[in-house]
């Protein structure tokens, strides 16, 4: 417990030294849900695979020393994978056809370089969670799961190692991928978060404001005065604004995701200068923090890129399908702090865990559409490796094929080993968490660090 409490601690230093309420927010959503505290301990993860105490599974692959420094998606948990619309963002009304719509590995903020085999692992035990916790779904469930995650991997990696293919919702991939590619295509034309979290016309559309946080810590604020100057660099500074980019509203959200849940996030709708509400759109400017190093590897910012904000933006132009996969989005630094602009739309959405579960308890979803939505995550994080480099400028693809070399059975054989092993680890982690609260408060412990920290 002292461990994983020094691990988190040093993890989520920077939060201490600013809003503490937001960092215990951040436990409290993790204690809540095994699923949320994967997506919230990547950086544990890795500390979990290089503690030189622990016993460790030996691998097979990993034999050429490129195979070790991919550019990694950095945690592809099922979460982290979703729909995208490249290019311009259409106006309301709008329909698109269904291949338009792509499947990609969505937020890269954790992206660095390390063994190509750690994200394939972190995203096998995402699935391994997410397996554990549909009821009804035992080891045989599980282990078909993993295993076709697996396959579709090499697969990929075996057939396309220059990531030339893209994943589309025109592709038959079962139940739990078409109802999420039903919902972007039939949300998208009608801008449901746009009026979902905003109101009126034209020069009058503004955002629905709250009072403050729910309990659950979600609400959608007024900026302080701070917070708006900070904005306006931030603006001035984004290199991907449209000519005719006009402002409406602006205010800062609150409640988003679990790893970042801390993190400042600012929201803002704009439009392209029009009387009427068609060209409204919104726009998410949050915060980036440094990705953890993955075990093998030293740090990658700014070594191996000029900065935190050149990397936001590098990695997602290389592991993209395209480099418009979000038109808007750029990397922007003000001081020394990061922050990543990015499209906030009903064409872009993700994977839920808990619709899942729902899905699976009505019986929508069977083991067979769990298989085919495991084989997509698979084969959209190969397609993303694919198109790297490795640190030493190589191509990824070819590395990692050339390390596969044909042997998926054997992957598949080590992801079943290795998931296994990961989820009895990240549950055992788990449940030290759940205590560590209960016996040290709701920051484990750490608010005398906080006390002394600059702000």
């Amino acid at each position: 417990m002292a461990w994983l409490r020094d691990t988190l601690a040093r993890d989520n230093e920077v939060w201490l030294g600013r809003d503490t309420e937001l960092l215990a927010g951040k436990y409290r959503k993790m204690a809540a849900d095994p699923f949320d505290f994967v997506r919230g301990t990547s950086a544990l993860f890795y500390a979990d695979l290089a503690r030189p105490e622990v016993e460790r599974s030996s691998t097979t692959f990993l034999s050429d020393p490129d195979a070790a420094s991919v550019l990694l998606a950095g945690d592809p948990h099922p979460e982290n994978v979703g729909t995208t619309l490249p290019g311009e963002e259409p106006d309301g009304g709008v329909a698109t056809e269904a291949e338009d719509v792509r499947l990609e590995v969505q937020d890269l903020d954790g992206s660095s370089f390390g063994p190509w085999l750690l994200d394939v692992r972190r995203g096998a035990l995402g699935l391994a969670v997410l397996a554990d916790h549909l009821d009804g779904c035992g080891s045989a469930c599980s282990d078909a799961t993993i295993s076709a995650f697996a396959t579709a991997y090499a697969t990929r990696m075996d057939t396309d190692p220059a990531g030339a293919g893209v994943v589309s919702c025109s592709d038959d991939r079962g139940a739990v991928v078409d109802a999420l590619c039903a919902t972007t295509l039939g949300d998208g034309p009608g801008m449901k978060v746009l009026d979902a979290v905003t109101t009126g016309e034209g020069r009058g559309r503004h955002f629905v404001l709250d009072p403050r946080p729910d309990d659950a810590g979600k609400g959608v604020l007024a900026l302080t005065a701070t917070e708006d100057a900070q904005l306006d660099r931030l603006l001035a500074a984004w290199t991907r604004r449209p000519e005719d980019f006009r402002e409406l509203d602006r205010a800062r959200r609150y409640g988003v995701g679990v790893a970042s849940f801390p993190a400042i996030r600012y929201v803002v709708i704009w439009d392209h200068g029009d009387a009427g509400p068609g060209d409204d759109h919104l726009l998410s400017v949050r915060e980036v923090i440094d990705p953890p190093s993955p075990p093998a590897r030293g740090p990658t910012v700014p070594v191996l890129f000029d900065s935190n904000a050149a990397r936001i933006e590098e990695v997602a132009w290389m592991l993209w399908s395209r480099p418009d996969v979000d038109a808007r989005m750029a990397g922007l630094a003000d001081g020394a702090t990061t922050f990543k602009v990015t499209t906030w739309s009903s064409w872009v959405a993700g994977f839920d865990h808990d619709d899942i579960a729902d899905a699976w308890a009505a019986g929508d979803v069977d083991e067979a559409a769990l298989a085919g939505f495991a084989a997509t995550v698979g084969d959209i994080l190969a397609a993303s490796h694919a198109r790297g480099l490795t640190a030493e400028g190589a191509p990824a693809g070819a590395v990692i094929a050339a390390d596969l070399a044909g042997r998926t059975d054997a992957l598949v054989a080590e992801l079943l080993d290795d998931a296994a092993t990961d989820l009895e680890r990240s549950t055992a982690d788990h449940t030290l968490f759940e205590d560590a609260l209960d016996a040290y408060g709701p920051l484990l412990g750490a608010e005398t660090l906080a006390t002394d920290l600059p702000r």
